[in-house]
């Protein structure tokens, strides 16, 4: 259903008749959780002058976000048709603050002097890609074409570690996306445990998140060491 049909209709905050009340509340806390990650990532954009999330996952990301909220609307009430739109707003900014610092994501100078006219090319790949997916293959609240970006999303991250020179990555952030990816993926495998498609994509993001974390602080406490021996 897309956004022009379901406003047509009166619908009910939270929908209870597709999903349990847990359910609801298990993926609106996630919801919550990736809000704020997208809020740091703004934060650091505006004070820092950088983004920190990998450009390919904005990319992949933003199609995403512009399937779900227009093209596949979630089927769990106003409340999360509303969060999706939040999500596309906030990732609309995330693109615009990528389009203004990402290049710093490069060393190699194709990429550098290359970097807009690439991104504006991974999203007019992107939006199509996720919207056709969705309207095609997808589950409800479009979680199929979701768990693929955030694995895409979840590889990329660790790669922003060992850019030289890069901006020191977000704790909040790391925490913030893992747990909210995490109590989603709880979630779903309520809604749908025999999909064990969903089953491999979940451990593999957990993976990669808890990874990234460890990989953030191990970072932290080298720089350190290495700033007492200069002493």
């Amino acid at each position: 259903m897309t956004i022009w049909d379901y406003i047509k209709e009166p619908h009910p905050w939270f929908d209870t008749t597709n999903y349990t009340p847990l359910q609801i509340g298990l993926f609106t806390t996630g919801a919550l959780l990736w809000i704020l990650a997208y809020l740091v990532v703004i934060k650091y954009s505006f004070k820092q002058k950088t983004v920190l999330i990998p450009a390919i996952a904005v990319i992949c990301n933003y199609g995403n976000e512009v399937g779900g909220a227009i093209f596949f609307v979630p089927d769990m009430g106003k409340a999360l048709v509303i969060a999706y739109w939040g999500w596309l707003i906030l990732d609309t900014l995330i693109v615009y603050k990528l389009l203004e610092f990402g290049s710093k994501q490069f060393t190699t100078p194709f990429f550098k002097n290359n970097f807009k006219t690439l991104v504006f090319t991974g999203l007019a790949c992107s939006i199509p890609l996720s919207v056709l997916f969705m309207i095609q293959y997808d589950l409800p609240m479009g979680v199929l074409d979701a768990y693929i970006v955030n694995v895409v999303m979840s590889v990329a991250f660790i790669s922003l570690l060992y850019v030289p020179d890069f901006q020191e990555h977000s704790a909040l952030l790391a925490w913030s996306k893992f747990l909210g990816t995490g109590i989603i993926s709880v979630m779903f495998s309520t809604k749908y445990p025999d999909n064990y498609f969903l089953w491999a994509i979940y451990f593999v993001v957990a993976i990669f998140d808890i990874a990234f974390i460890i990989l953030i602080y191990k970072n932290r406490n080298f720089i350190k060491s290495n700033d007492k021996s200069l002493i």
